[in-house]
């Protein structure tokens, strides 16, 4: 029985990883697979740790929680080790996969999947990759060929998105939907933010509903401190695909909500001295994957000082007072899918593995 170690500490990554394990189950069954994840992947393997409650981001967060993340670290090393996998597979979360990756130092075949933002910023980290990375599984063409040219061993099936995200006849209805982000940082910068916007729409709009869109990895309980009037519904395909608006963080949500065809805004907002870092590192003129596949900008992104309910609540009512604007912008995201192909990612990836590990 071959052992598989599978750990991704975000939302995005319980998610791929939780398909991915899925196609391996029903691919081979003699396969064994441990995960550090969510519940996505809970549902396909043997849980050994909820990393996902523990998910930060931002350089001053993730700082706050270090003597929190380094004991878990500890734990994960340890479970890895007496596990002895035949594979282990990282799943993004880089400023703890990657680490993990040196700790782990090649005593087990490693694969990472879903790259880091390397092409971004922090280049340096394609030296760890290429030292401690077996195989780099990327969910964009575009990283391929940039990790083909740093000599590192990268693979490209298509995006596992292509298989999850569900088109169906779904009637738009007048609804402007919020999604604050799937970690609870996110949403506490974000929310606030989202509800004074709300009361800007709502003065200006007629028969419009507002709701939030909280992740599964976050307890409807935890909204609850927010004193927030909207309904607060579970995400899902549906409940954005019968949005006729969104407001979303920064996130792989963008790329769903444009696969799903609905006019949406970007916005992000972090700790001021992480964002004050990150401008003088980051080399990436976008934020949302959807701009920064094509390149020039499609969906309008309100960062940090913009990220505020005036100038979000402005820009929404363009989209919502000028139809042909609202119907250059749907029309636009039309091609997304088309940027993310081949169709099939996650299929062709186990298969991958099932010959790799000889199953």
């Amino acid at each position: 029985m071959k052992k598989i170690v599978v750990v991704a500490g975000d939302k995005s990554g319980d998610l791929y990883g939780g398909l991915l394990s899925k196609r391996l189950k029903e691919k081979f069954g003699q396969v064994e697979i441990y995960s550090f994840a969510g519940p996505h992947l809970k549902a396909h393997s043997r849980q050994v740790m909820d990393l996902l409650s523990h998910s930060v981001c931002g350089i001053t967060e993730v700082l706050s929680s270090l003597g929190k993340l380094i004991g878990i670290f500890k734990k994960v090393v340890e479970h890895i080790q007496s596990l002895k996998p035949d594979l282990v597979i990282l799943i993004d979360f880089p400023d703890f996969n990657l680490r993990l990756a040196k700790k782990l130092n090649k005593k087990y075949p490693l694969f990472y999947y879903v790259s880091p933002q390397v092409w971004a910023w922090r280049k340096g980290r394609v030296k760890s990759i290429k030292q401690y990375v077996d195989k780099m599984v990327v969910i964009f063409k575009f990283e391929e060929d940039f990790y083909k040219k740093e000599g590192v061993d990268a693979l490209y099936f298509g995006h596992p998105l292509l298989e999850l995200v569900e088109k169906k006849e779904t009637e738009q209805k007048q609804i402007i939907s919020f999604l604050p982000g799937s970690r609870k940082n996110e949403v506490k910068k974000h929310l606030p933010i989202m509800q004074k916007t709300k009361k800007i729409l709502e003065a200006q709009l007629d028969n419009y509903q507002f709701r939030i869109l909280r992740p599964k990895n976050l307890e409807k309980d935890f909204y609850s401190t927010f004193n927030t009037d909207m309904d607060i519904i579970e995400h899902s395909y549906e409940a954005i695909a019968e949005s006729h608006f969104i407001i979303s963080a920064s996130g792989t949500a963008t790329v769903e909500i444009a696969l799903l065809g609905v006019p949406y805004i970007i916005i992000y907002k972090i700790n001021t001295l992480s964002w004050q870092i990150l401008r003088r590192m980051v080399k990436a003129e976008f934020i949302g994957m959807v701009n920064i596949l094509a390149k020039r900008k499609i969906v309008d992104e309100l960062l940090q000082k913009d990220a505020n309910p005036k100038k979000i609540a402005a820009a929404t009512l363009e989209y919502l007072k000028d139809n042909d604007k609202y119907l250059r912008l749907k029309s636009s995201l039309k091609n997304v899918e088309n940027l993310l192909k081949p169709q099939e990612a996650t299929q062709k990836f186990a298969d991958f593995i099932g010959d790799y590990l000889k199953i």
